[in-house]
C-alpha cells in the first residue's frame, strides 16, 4: 500500500491486487494515509495453487475493472483533521 500512495501523490495510476483476508488492513492503509478509495483489485487467497488455466481466466475476469481503474480520473488525497 506504501508504494501504491507513493505512486498516486506522484500521478501514476495504481491498481492493487489484495488478496481477500487483507482487504480490511489494506483499505485502512489507503485511509490512514490519505487515500480511502485506491482502487484495489481483491482476489481469492489460495489463487496460488491453482492451475495456470484457472489463473488466466480469473484475469479475463477482473482485467477490465483493471483497466477501468487505471484509466479514471486519480484518487484524491483526503486531508485528515489532524494535519
Amino acid at each position: 500500500m506504501l508504494d501504491a500512495v507513493a505512486l498516486e501523490k506522484r500521478g501514476v495510476p495504481t491498481v492493487t491486487f489484495v488478496t481477500e483476508p487483507f482487504e480490511t488492513a489494506a483499505r485502512a492503509q489507503a485511509a490512514a494515509r490519505g487515500y480511502p478509495d485506491l482502487p484495489l483489485i481483491i482476489v481469492p487467497h489460495e489463487f496460488t495453487w491453482e492451475a495456470r488455466e484457472q489463473i488466466e481466466r480469473k484475469i479475463e475476469v477482473v482485467l477490465p475493472d483493471v483497466v477501468r481503474q487505471l484509466t479514471q480520473q486519480a484518487p484524491v488525497r483526503v486531508e485528515s483533521s489532524n494535519s
